[in-house]
């Protein structure tokens, strides 16, 4: 067994073992599944069924703080994705590059700069890592996906029709879009605002871009446009957002974070059940029944991450004065497994350790691996 196996194995295995003394895990855990038009529905209680823990971060490395050269440092990071060797790659949206950082954070190279050229990009940009050392970006402003070594040299690139805001590969280098676009426009709220609902359409392609499949489609967001005094429209969406991602098998599991529902969808776009738990919405505390605003919370954050056996771990909507973060683990089957709550979030598990980008309120950006330790609640 690997040490990413063990280390799964190890957590599984405290879950189990301090379930096993509360007296309401004693009994079958209750999930309720049903059947609406050919589609399963799995409704998990609002507890998880293996138990809630607290988890400690233990740091084993820090790196892109403030630090020479100069080009090492950190300045408005937006992701994080570790290769298979320990390299660390961050998207820096406020520098426009890609920084590479070796297993025990020295600092590598750059990939790409801000540009126009074959190899460069503007923001809004977004990347992950394919097989063989390649990083993917996807250019969202100049409506193209570009693939480079793992140094930065240009290996290829395509373009795509519309606006695409975000990314993502299986374990097979298959590409994964999401297009966003306005669908229709409902009358005014008010003399100065009106809503615009958004779809957002999941498309799969390979490396060249020529074998583009439209798998499925999202609804519920939705943009608020205010009418400006010297003409012209600014726009602002709110905190309810289309929430998805895909595993390395190639499952789709994405929804609306409105309501705690996700669905689960296979390579051919179908979709093979639906998921989520019982779940008390928390009331708005600043709602005043202004345009756009909604009276709750919604069920849960802007990402999803997947650990190394393929569970979701979905993070929980907080607000901005709220400490740490919590997060519901499912089985890539629906069950309701964990509740853990950290200090920090996790934008990645890799071979048995977790990886983060802490943005502290005072000082520098940077990117910390953690060993991560669970004591039941």
């Amino acid at each position: 067994m690997g040490k990413a196996n063990s280390f799964i194995s190890l957590l599984l295995g405290t879950a189990l073992a301090a379930a096993a003394v509360l007296p309401d895990r004693q009994k079958a855990y209750p999930v309720v599944t049903s059947v609406k038009d050919g589609v399963k529905t799995i409704t998990n209680p609002d507890y998880p069924r293996d138990g809630r823990f607290s988890g400690k971060l233990i740091e084993e490395m820090s790196c892109g703080e403030e630090a020479k050269p100069e080009a090492a440092m950190l300045n408005r990071p937006l992701d994080l994705k570790v290769d298979d060797q320990g390299r660390i790659y961050v998207m820096d949206w406020g520098d426009m590059h890609v920084k590479a950082y070796d297993s025990q954070g020295r600092f590598l190279w750059t990939i790409s700069r801000q540009g126009q050229g074959p190899g460069e990009f503007e923001t809004p940009a977004y990347f992950s890592l394919m097989t063989g050392g390649k990083v993917c970006i996807l250019d969202g402003r100049q409506r193209r996906v570009i693939i480079l070594t793992n140094e930065g040299q240009y290996v290829s690139g395509f373009p795509v029709d519309g606006f695409f805001r975000s990314l993502a590969l299986d374990g097979q280098d298959r590409l994964y879009l999401a297009k966003w676009r306005a669908v229709e426009e409902i009358p005014k709220l008010s003399a100065e605002f009106r809503e615009v609902p958004y779809l957002t359409s999941i498309f799969r392609t390979d490396a060249t871009g020529k074998n583009l499949v439209h798998l499925t489609d999202f609804q519920g967001e939705v943009q608020v446009m205010k009418a400006m005094s010297g003409g012209g429209v600014m726009g602002g969406g709110g905190l309810f957002t289309i929430v998805w991602n895909v595993n390395r098998q190639g499952t789709l599991y994405g929804g609306f974070n409105e309501t705690y529902r996700l669905g689960a969808y296979g390579l051919d776009g179908k979709i093979e059940f639906i998921f989520g738990r019982e779940f008390m919405p928390l009331k708005n505390p600043q709602y005043r029944g202004q345009v756009g605003q909604k009276k709750t919370m919604p069920a849960f954050a802007r990402t999803i991450v997947f650990d190394e056996d393929e569970n979701l771990w979905l993070e929980l909507y907080k607000d901005d004065k709220t400490k740490g973060t919590t997060y519901d683990i499912f089985s890539p089957e629906g069950i309701y497994l964990k509740q853990i709550k950290l200090d920090q979030r996790i934008f990645q598990f890799k071979n048995g350790k977790v990886y983060s980008l802490v943005r502290p309120d005072d000082g520098y950006p940077s990117i910390k691996r953690f060993r991560l330790e669970l004591t039941s609640d």
